[in-house]
């Protein structure tokens, strides 16, 4: 037995209790720990309690069969592997055949020279349910690099396109707000070409810890390509993408950035817009409209807030300082 198998808990469930009995002290021999139950019931309310990767399981049993409890398992997160028990009959194996159609791992005939292999059949059970984590886990490992920028290690554009989408249609089914705020590190070529793209990254990465700690629980942060960032507010308004984006502008300008061994002064300009009844499912116009409104900020001096739909004198006059009452 390899040492990573020892210490695991194996579930054995059958109502005859000399085979339950005589397969738990088999496993147990063999290094597993084992945990009992009379019937389908029972192993469901243990397996909820203490969940096995591998159950033994007989066939033919009061309350709740076998077959019952296979399809309950396989409902689990994550289900187990399931071995079944079968008498020796020729219904016994078509039982049997159809628990392996349901998704059971294998089958044991009970006799004696067959319940003997019940330690290696588990073994087997749990290397298959190991391998099976595991490329579930390197699957999601995959998925979330795909979705993560590897330079500053927020959501990259892919991941702020899914958001997105998915954002849109939660907006549009509750009829709640959806804003955005379109950030951009102003004059970074200046950076680059100064100091060199090794500052200008180092830059970047700095920025991006700076919008983490500025924007608030429940808005979602993307590196929107190059120097541009991206901030998705669920549920928010543009009164409140306005405070956010002056909150970032203002930080950004009144402490500098680290870029490897030095600080840079560096400042951004942003761009917010909300949804409208009429937006694309995509969120193409959404973007489309806080770029612009980027744009509009970068046009009218940089360091500011551009936002394309002007809020109410007293709105903004709460949001920003009379430079950005243009705007937003």
């Amino acid at each position: 037995m390899r040492p990573h198998l020892v210490r695991e808990r194996i579930l054995v469930v059958e109502d005859n209790v000399v085979v339950r009995r005589l397969i738990s002290a088999r496993l147990r021999r063999s290094g597993f720990t084992v945990r009992e139950a009379q019937d389908g019931a029972e192993a469901l309310d243990i397996f909820h309690h203490e969940p096995s990767p591998v159950v033994v399981t007989d066939l033919g049993m009061p309350r709740l069969g076998g077959m019952e409890l296979l399809a309950a398992l396989r409902r689990a997160d994550p289900p187990p592997e399931v071995i079944v028990l079968t008498g020796t009959h020729a219904q016994d194996a078509r039982a049997a055949v159809q628990a392996l159609r349901l998704g059971a791992h294998d089958y044991i005939v009970k006799d004696a020279e067959a319940v003997g292999t019940v330690p290696l059949a588990v073994e087997r059970a749990l290397e298959k349910w190991h391998l099976r984590e595991e490329n579930l886990r390197l699957l999601g490992e995959l998925r979330r690099l795909s979705l993560t920028d590897g330079l500053t290690g927020v959501g990259n554009r892919r991941a702020f396109d899914e958001a997105l989408r998915q954002e849109l249609a939660r907006a549009s089914r509750q009829g709640s707000p959806l804003a955005l705020v379109l950030l951009d590190l102003d004059h970074f070529k200046r950076v680059n070409d100064a100091f060199g793209h090794r500052a200008g990254d180092a830059v970047l990465v700095s920025f991006a810890a700076r919008l983490r700690s500025l924007v608030r629980e429940g808005d979602r942060l993307f590196r929107y390509g190059g120097e541009e960032f991206v901030v998705l507010l669920a549920g928010s308004d543009e009164p409140s993408a306005c405070t956010l984006a002056w909150r970032i502008v203002r930080a950004t300008a009144a402490r500098p950035l680290a870029a490897g061994h030095q600080r840079l002064n560096v400042t951004c300009s942003a761009g917010i817009s909300t949804r409208l009844p009429g937006d694309d499912a995509n969120g193409e116009a959404l973007v489309t409209r806080a770029d612009e409104a980027l744009y509009e900020a970068k046009t009218q001096g940089r360091n500011r807030v551009g936002a394309l739909r002007a809020l109410p004198a007293a709105e903004a006059l709460a949001a920003g300082p009379p430079l950005a009452r243009e705007a937003c």
